[in-house]
């Protein structure tokens, strides 16, 4: 694997440059030159201010129900420890591309939500889901914001740089996390990867549980979201209809895609009683260009 562009971490230091390969080795390296690590709770950020401003996101009225739930969600975050430099590159992101720290937010707040339902077992840890939801789009402050900001779909270079934005996140959260870049960084390089071996980077099949629900949760918030390449977002209807069809071919986690569908219905149903049309409920908005390359 290797990356279009020379990888400065936010203290200037050069990383990788765009003819390495970048392997384990080079990894642990990277790895091994962290200094010491200090250590910030969100609760003394002002994104615990904004973690609280996501939930009010008309779009998640009803998936952000009950209330009992979101102050737990809350008091969960308030205990999150973050690396400074982690830290600096959120508050980068939230000044120069908002709907993106946006994005980081919800996906980290929906995905604990997800986590702590009781259906689940505590198969998942909230703690390292939301640390890692936190940190899952990291690797975009290094996409030059004229591919971020285009409103037409993406040419064919221009695609293959943003899909390095994985791959940027999982380096830097190595140099930021030192030896303890395992708890940070899975769903930041495996977030577009897909069970059926379509995504990137690496077209793995075999994904982290953790990152499963960071990837269902990311291409939800993507798509009822307005984004610069599509002034209209998916209706809820619409954008679960799709997560569905990628479920039924299996790339994205059933499970997960079901139980977020039971999270957006007022009355909660459980998943074994979870019924679910066959027939397409909507349609996705006129205009719209998510996945697409232009044209030669």
């Amino acid at each position: 694997m290797r990356l279009i562009y020379d990888l400065h971490a936010i203290d200037k230091t050069m990383l990788i440059n765009s003819k390495q390969k970048i392997n384990k080795l080079i990894l642990n390296k990277i790895a091994q030159t962290t200094k010491k690590i200090n250590y910030i709770k969100i609760a003394d950020t002002v994104i615990l201010n904004d973690i609280k401003i996501a939930f009010k996101d008309p779009s998640y009225a009803v998936i952000f129900s009950p209330e009992i739930i979101n102050k737990k969600i809350i008091n969960l975050m308030k205990k999150l420890l973050m690396p400074k430099p982690i830290i600096s590159e959120l508050k980068i992101i939230k000044k120069t591309m908002p709907y993106t720290y946006r994005h980081i937010l919800v996906t980290a707040i929906l995905a604990t939500k997800i986590s702590l339902d009781k259906q689940l077992k505590g198969k998942y840890d909230p703690i390292r889901i939301a640390r890692l939801g936190i940190v899952h789009d990291i690797g975009k402050s290094r996409i030059p914001p004229k591919i971020l900001q285009k409103s037409t779909p993406l040419t064919e270079t221009e695609h293959e740089i943003l899909k390095t934005h994985a791959l940027i996140g999982y380096v830097l959260l190595h140099y930021y996390c030192g030896k303890k870049h395992a708890l940070y960084d899975c769903a930041s390089f495996e977030h577009h990867e897909r069970l059926d071996g379509s995504g990137y980077p690496r077209q793995a099949k075999k994904i982290n549980k953790y990152s499963q629900v960071i990837a269902v949760v990311d291409v939800f918030d993507a798509l009822i979201a307005i984004r610069p390449y599509r002034k209209t977002a998916f209706s809820l209807r619409a954008a679960l209809d799709l997560l569905l069809e990628n479920a039924e071919q299996k790339r994205l986690n059933k499970s997960i895609v079901h139980l977020l569908i039971s999270l957006a219905r007022q009355t909660k149903p459980n998943l074994k009683k979870l019924r679910i049309s066959q027939i397409q409920r909507d349609t996705p908005p006129p205009n719209n260009v998510y996945g697409k390359i232009a044209k030669k």
